[in-house]
């Protein structure tokens, strides 16, 4: 549910949640703006698929494109701090999404482990960078 309001308040008001450093320009707010109707769609199909392998589904693609946004916000975002940050965000989403596809029974997820552990990462060189 989280992801279908976050995504719908992105579609709907891009600014804040565009990336800082991101130039602020028609073409950065139709990113954000794209990326925010996906996340809602992946949303909406994650709070409303009946369990089991559809559900798992649905959130593997919500984690794919946390993992997605990493790469593409460290990419496009200018300044290392910045980059840093965005991709920080977007590693977090990713790691939030696949930490539920663990189950009481099962150990943590290989893919919410390397999120999480790759998003330590980089604020950790961050941390270093700035002193």
């Amino acid at each position: 549910m989280a992801t279908l309001v976050h995504g719908v308040a992105v579609a709907c008001r891009p600014r804040p949640a565009r990336p800082r450093g991101l130039p602020e320009q028609a073409s950065s707010a139709l990113l954000v703006r794209t990326l925010g109707i996906r996340d809602a769609a992946i949303g909406a199909l994650m709070a409303t698929a009946s369990g089991g392998t559809p559900q798992r589904t649905a959130v593997v693609c919500r984690t794919a494109a946390g993992l997605w946004d990493a790469l593409l916000f460290g990419g496009l975002v200018p300044g290392r701090a910045q980059r840093a940050k965005a991709a920080s965000a977007a590693l977090a989403w990713a790691a939030l999404c696949g930490w539920t596809l663990t189950g009481e029974d099962r150990p943590a997820a290989p893919l919410a482990e390397d999120a999480t552990m790759a998003a330590l990462r980089v604020v950790q060189s961050t941390t270093r960078a700035r002193t």
